[in-house]
């Protein structure tokens, strides 16, 4: 049977306009400035804290510069995570565990530099009215250029223009480790999980990419790993247990578990610290490593002997 289509109607699904939202530069990895939402899944020792500390490398102009934060939470400290955070001591936070506490905290010190940062930039533009013509200004903006300092004779204005990002708010990033256990990732169904459930649903408009890495796939609450757009899967003993995502990413495996499984063995193959990169968002792909496209050709059928 092949699939027809009829016109019937006039209308036709377009975008809607809206307000111009913030421009965010596009990722290196990805091509898009889609925020992460990753899981980075293998047995211990197969390389996923490598593999997020080389994504932090890879993306360190978005994440690891000016006033741009990565909350590390793991109650385990790795060394080679905390030699890499000394090339950027003013960017990396560690904290030890994950609790409802330390998490709202972490959000309220988030909403607190997205505060800091549109008042800033709010400032900016009034100066620049200030500038053009101060008889524009009333006295409530007036009083607010002053309580600023921006008017004082001493303030380097171009050095503060020169540091400041006008385009967007900073981009924060949170990395869950070793953390399996705690109901925040765990237990959808819980108190704590549906509050941490809601705000990873909408990270992106908090400004914040999200990583959880972890050992076992299944172990990270469904309505979290329905909504990651990325997954970076490292070998693993349990095929059962792999095999679970498939369900959640067939599309780009065409629809057949064959191509899934000849991908695990290909993975089998490779050195210690490979991974499969599912990328699933406006663009959509399937990776070996950050590198190598994977994609599925036509099975030839065997010749009639």
């Amino acid at each position: 049977m092949v699939l027809q289509l009829r016109k019937v109607s006039k209308y036709v699904n377009r975008l809607i306009k809206g307000k111009k939202g913030y421009e965010f530069p596009d990722y290196n990895l990805t091509g898009e400035n889609s925020f992460f939402f990753g899981l980075l899944c293998g047995v211990r020792g197969a390389g996923k804290t490598n593999a997020m500390l080389r994504i932090l490398e890879i993306e360190k102009d978005a994440l690891l510069k000016g006033d741009t934060i990565v909350h590390w939470i793991s109650p385990t400290h790795d060394t080679k995570v905390a030699d890499f955070a000394e090339r950027f001591p003013d960017n990396i936070k560690f904290h030890d565990e994950l609790t409802i506490k330390s998490f709202n905290s972490i959000i309220d010190e988030i909403h607190e530099g997205i505060r800091v940062w549109k008042e800033t930039r709010f400032i900016f533009d009034l100066f620049e009215r200030y500038l053009h013509d101060e008889t524009k200004i009333d006295e409530d903006e007036l009083h607010i250029l002053i309580e600023s300092g921006i008017l004082e004779d001493d303030t380097d204005i171009k050095e503060m223009i020169r540091t400041f990002n006008f385009h967007h708010p900073p981009r924060s990033t949170i990395v869950i480790d070793d953390s399996l256990g705690s109901p925040l990732i765990s237990s959808s169904n819980s108190k704590q999980g549906k509050e941490f459930t809601r705000w990873a649903i909408r990270h992106r408009h908090d400004f914040t990419n999200l990583f959880i890495l972890t050992q076992h796939f299944r172990g990270i609450s469904k309505p979290l790993r329905t909504n990651t757009n990325m997954v970076l899967l490292f070998p693993s003993k349990d095929r059962g247990t792999t095999m679970s995502l498939f369900d959640e990413f067939s599309s780009l495996f065409a629809g057949k578990k064959e191509n899934f499984i000849e991908c695990l063995n290909m993975l089998d193959d490779e050195p210690v610290g490979s991974f499969l990169m599912i990328w699933y968002d406006r663009m959509k792909w399937l990776r070996l490593g950050f590198d190598r496209e994977i994609t599925f050709g036509e099975r030839s059928s065997p010749h009639p002997s």
